[in-house]
């Protein structure tokens, strides 16, 4: 087992400087050819000092397939384990990687680590860092091994001031997506109105079309979330700044309520996109 040779390393070494090289090549021939979605490597993991100035070395090195392969042999070690070695260090040093350059494969296994971590990992070490990496990847729901993961870490990244601030519109289209086809197991999810009062405000108009939506899927009035006065509102001006963002939000929720069986628009949707459109033709004769 690759780790065993690194612990034995360290051991050995009266300093981690002289080890290195060594470390490093270790982790390429240990854990190069491993494929992180047949997860079935079993090792014993100890959160000790050694563990954690290995991954320091790693990450310091600035080698991007060395940290793909760390990274590769974390996600498989991981998924045989209830308790995950030390991922606050793992989320400490994914912060700092949109400094360097990835790789494709590099780029994979971080949004997967991301994935496998979850917001609340990033929550207490930076979210501004966390929000800088994930605008950096520009993930798409094709690059998601787990997509639930993914749709509930990008809800709770705009729930949070920096978030709302300076996630990019790519990622906001991406939790519409993944809503789409996980909505009926986010709707424990607690609404939050301050989102779309901010993003009106702030005059966000493709973002509040994406959030807008997302709260049609999640959180109708008829489910006790959002009030229809309060979205006939949003939606008004919406219409009058970009007529077709309030198409888009439209065809998103459709496409929602097409896609699977259980999925029920709300006859208020409906209600609500009437009155909207009916009363800014009503403006626009005026």
């Amino acid at each position: 087992m690759t780790y065993e040779w690194c612990s034995i390393i360290c051991k050995n070494y009266s300093t981690l400087r002289g080890a290195k090289d060594l470390l490093l090549l270790c982790l390429k021939i240990g854990f190069h050819h491993i494929d992180p979605k047949r997860r079935q490597i079993e090792a014993n993991l100890i959160h000790t000092e050694r563990h954690q100035n290995l991954v320091n070395i790693v990450f310091s090195s600035g080698d991007g397939e060395a940290i793909a392969d760390l990274l590769s042999a974390w996600l498989s070690i991981s998924s045989s384990h209830t308790q995950y070695p030390q991922p606050e260090v793992y989320a400490e040093h994914l912060i700092n990687l949109h400094l360097y350059p990835f790789s494709s494969r590099l780029r994979s296994h971080i949004i997967a680590t991301i994935g496998f971590l979850g917001y609340q990992q990033f929550e207490h070490i930076g979210v501004e860092g966390f929000i800088r990496l994930l605008n950096d990847l520009q993930a798409c729901a094709e690059d998601l091994d787990n997509r639930y993961r993914w749709a509930r870490l990008l809800l709770d990244v705009v729930k949070s001031s920096e978030g709302i601030q300076y996630l990019s519109h790519s990622n906001w289209e991406l939790l519409v997506n993944l809503t789409t086809h996980w909505s009926i197991c986010l709707k424990d999810s607690t609404y939050n109105p301050h989102t779309m009062v901010f993003l009106q405000d702030a005059k966000e108009w493709d973002k509040l079309a994406c959030w807008i939506s997302v709260v049609w899927m999640i959180w109708p009035p008829e489910n006790g979330g959002a009030t229809e006065e309060d979205l006939v509102n949003v939606m008004l001006s919406l219409f009058h700044q970009q007529p077709g963002a309030l198409q888009k939000v439209e065809e998103q929720v459709e496409q929602w309520g097409d896609k699977w069986p259980w999925n029920r628009i709300p006859e208020s949707f409906r209600q609500v996109c009437n009155q909207v459109h009916s009363e800014a033709a009503q403006q626009t004769i005026l």
